[in-house]
C-alpha cells in the first residue's frame, strides 16, 4: 500500500508518522508539493515536485504520480486543495485510488466561514456570529448588539492569513469598499480549544476524539497545547459530527466563553495540532491504513492522559539544490 500526501509543506512529523506506519505493511509514503524546498518532501520515502494547485495541469500530474507509484489513497493537508480533490473523487476511484476527503458540499461549507456559521446556526449549534454585510455590522453596533473590537478576515482563508482586529468605527469603515470577500466577527475573549476527530470512512462514526486546550499559536497552527477531557465539549462535537457527516480526519476549533463552548472553525483534514493526539495514542494514520485495506475501525479507547503538554520546536536539514520542476521531466 502506497499513500500520496499532497501539499505537504512543513508537516514533517506527520509525513514521518505515515512512513512509520506504512513500513509495517510494506508500503510507502509519497509526498508532493509545488516547492522543491518544502521540508516535509525530504522526509517521505519518495517525493515529486508538481505544479501549483491552481495550475490547470495539476490533477493530471497527480494522476501521473499515482500511476507511477501505484498509489492506493490520496489526502491533502491544505484547505484550498480539499475542494479541488473532491471534484475528482470518482475519476480517481475508477483507477482504484481512494481520495480521503469529505463530500464536496461539506468541504466547501467548512472552507467558507460564513457558510459554516449559517449551517451551525440552522442546527442550533453554538457558533461565533458572522457577518458579510458591513452595514448590518454598523447597525448592530449602533443598537448595542455588537461591540468593538471586531475581527475581520477572508471569507475563504486559512493559516490565519489576512486576519485583522479593529477597535473603532473609523477602522471598520476602511473595509467598506473592500473588494475581497471578508467576514466580520466579534472578538471572542475566551480560552481556545482544539478537537481532533477521526470519522471512519465506512461507518461514518467518530472512532477517536482528542481534546486539547491551546496554550500558544503560531502561523495559524497550535504550537503548544495541553490534553484535556471535557464532557460538554465532547457532546458538542458529537452533535456537530452528526449534523456535518464528514469523514476521515477533522480538526475543530472552539472557544470557551461565559455562555459555554462555541464552535469557531472546522477543518476537514489533519489539523496542525494533530501530533498531540498522535503522541497520546490517537493514531489516525493507522485508521486510514485500516480503511484503505477495507477494514472498518471500531470505537477506540479515548481515555488518554490529561495534562500532558505538547511543545513544537525547530529542526534543520540540508538538501540538494535541484531545479524546482526537475521531477516534471521524470513523469
Amino acid at each position: 500500500m502506497n499513500i500520496l500526501i499532497s501539499s505537504v509543506g512543513r508537516r514533517v512529523k506527520l509525513v514521518e508518522a505515515f512512513r512509520s506506519e506504512l513500513q509495517k505493511v510494506n508500503g510507502k509514503v509519497i509526498a508532493v508539493d509545488c516547492d522543491s524546498t518544502a521540508p516535509a518532501l525530504h522526509f517521505a520515502d519518495v517525493y515529486e515536485v508538481v505544479p501549483r494547485i491552481d495550475d490547470l495541469r495539476y490533477i493530471d500530474y497527480l494522476k501521473k504520480v499515482c500511476k507511477k507509484y501505484k498509489i492506493t489513497g490520496i489526502l491533502s493537508l491544505i484547505d484550498p486543495e480539499l475542494s479541488l480533490l473532491a471534484n475528482y473523487v470518482e475519476e480517481f476511484e475508477k483507477e482504484g485510488i481512494y481520495v480521503i476527503v469529505s463530500d464536496k458540499q461539506i468541504v466547501e461549507t467548512c472552507f467558507d466561514k460564513y457558510s459554516t456559521s449559517q449551517i451551525l446556526g440552522s442546527h442550533g449549534l453554538p457558533c461565533i456570529p458572522t457577518y458579510i454585510n458591513i452595514e448590518e455590522v454598523i447597525c448592530d453596533l449602533t443598537v448595542g448588539k455588537l461591540e468593538f473590537p471586531l475581527i475581520i478576515k477572508p471569507r475563504k482563508g486559512s493559516a490565519s492569513i489576512g486576519i485583522n482586529k479593529v477597535y473603532t468605527m473609523e477602522e471598520l469603515l476602511i473595509y467598506k469598499n473592500e473588494t475581497e470577500e471578508l467576514v466580520i466577527q466579534p472578538f471572542v475573549n475566551g480560552q481556545e480549544y482544539g478537537v481532533d476527530c477521526y470519522i471512519d470512512i465506512f461507518s461514518r462514526k467518530p472512532v477517536n476524539m482528542f481534546m486539547k486546550k491551546k496554550i500558544m499559536m503560531r502561523a495559524g497552527e497550535t504550537d503548544k497545547s495541553i490534553s484535556v477531557r471535557d464532557n460538554d465539549l465532547k457532546q458538542l462535537i458529537e452533535r456537530l459530527v452528526y449534523v456535518l457527516n464528514p469523514l476521515g480526519p477533522i480538526d475543530i476549533d472552539c472557544f470557551l466563553t461565559k455562555g459555554g463552548f462555541v464552535i469557531s472553525e472546522i477543518n476537514p483534514r489533519f489539523g496542525g495540532g494533530y501530533l498531540h493526539a498522535h503522541l497520546q495514542g490517537q493514531n489516525f494514520v493507522k485508521n486510514i491504513i485500516n480503511n484503505l485495506s477495507g477494514v472498518t475501525n471500531q470505537l477506540q479507547n479515548n481515555e488518554y492522559e490529561e495534562d500532558l503538554i505538547m511543545v513544537k520546536y525547530e529542526e534543520v536539514k540540508l538538501i540538494k539544490n535541484v531545479p524546482p520542476q526537475a521531477s516534471e521531466v521524470s513523469l
